[in-house]
């Protein structure tokens, strides 16, 4: 980098318009392996050619530091220092494509063991899903007549429960009736247990099953909200204030108008913008 007369990383220093950086060329083997010595803190090695990346590395920095020269620059000034440009961005391009080559390649062993991994576990994990599917059902058929006689052996806890506690008022009217300090204190008993009773029926209890061996665990069943639509517009009304929302009609806009529909100006208008290519 020397030989391009670079500044260093973060400089402020004011551009040389006759002195335009090129792309930095590529490091030398000694220089990679110096770079990789000097960065070395794991035994592991890693699940990439790390000599490669340490050398793209290496440029990408180089080209950074590159790049800030250019922007020093600020504006093009004659069809010479554009001509440069241009060489600068595709070189530049080229170095990306094969850093994204390179990147592909290594990815690509991990990627195929990946798929040899998903083919042996996914056929498996599918049938043991389709099997849990199929017999679930049964259990939660089971779970809920389960809790339907529960509700019906409470409801009946409940008649009875308060049977006893109407039955505790009148022993009570009565005994204070005849003055009858004993026939009080027997409504009084009744009475609380008649509480309790109540208290009893209206405790909630859930069905469960249970484990044969002790060694599974018990299931019952769960509530599960989801939302069931009935108004479109409705439901975007409420959200169309959300980001998600926002960026994927921004999307679908964008692709509608690349296809040639057009739309209300009311609606959107077509924003052409021009990049260097």
């Amino acid at each position: 980098m020397d030989n391009m007369n670079l500044p260093g990383r973060g400089h402020n220093l004011p551009p040389e318009i006759d002195i335009l950086p090129a792309l930095p060329p590529e490091p030398s083997q000694e220089a990679v392996v110096l770079e990789m010595s000097a960065a070395a803190g794991s035994n592991e090695p890693p699940p990439f050619d790390l000599a490669a990346v340490t050398a793209f590395k290496m440029r990408v920095t180089a080209f950074a530091d590159a790049c800030g020269k250019w922007r020093d620059l600020g504006q093009i000034q004659n069809a010479e220092q554009s001509a440069k440009l241009t060489d600068f961005v595709s070189g530049a391009r080229g170095i990306a494509k094969q850093i994204e080559d390179k990147r592909k390649s290594d990815k690509k062993v991990w990627d195929d063991k990946a798929k040899a991994v998903q083919a042996a576990y996914a056929p498996l994990i599918d049938i043991m899903d389709r099997a849990l599917d199929s017999v679930k059902p049964m259990q939660a058929d089971w779970l809920k007549r389960e809790n339907e006689r529960i509700a019906r052996e409470k409801a009946e806890q409940e008649r009875i429960a308060r049977d006893k506690a109407a039955e505790a008022e009148r022993m009570a009217a009565a005994a204070a009736a005849r003055n009858d300090v004993i026939g009080e204190a027997e409504a009084e008993a009744a009475r609380k247990e008649a509480d309790k009773a109540l208290r009893d029926a209206a405790r909630q209890v859930s069905a469960k099953a249970g484990s044969a061996t002790g060694g599974g665990r018990a299931m019952s069943l769960r509530k599960v909200k989801t939302a069931e639509i009935h108004s479109i517009n409705g439901v975007y009304m409420h959200f169309r204030e959300h980001p998600a929302v926002t960026e994927l009609l921004q999307r679908l806009a964008n692709e509608a108008v690349r296809q040639g529909v057009e739309f209300d100006p009311r609606i959107l208008t077509v924003k052409i913008e021009e990049f260097a290519a």
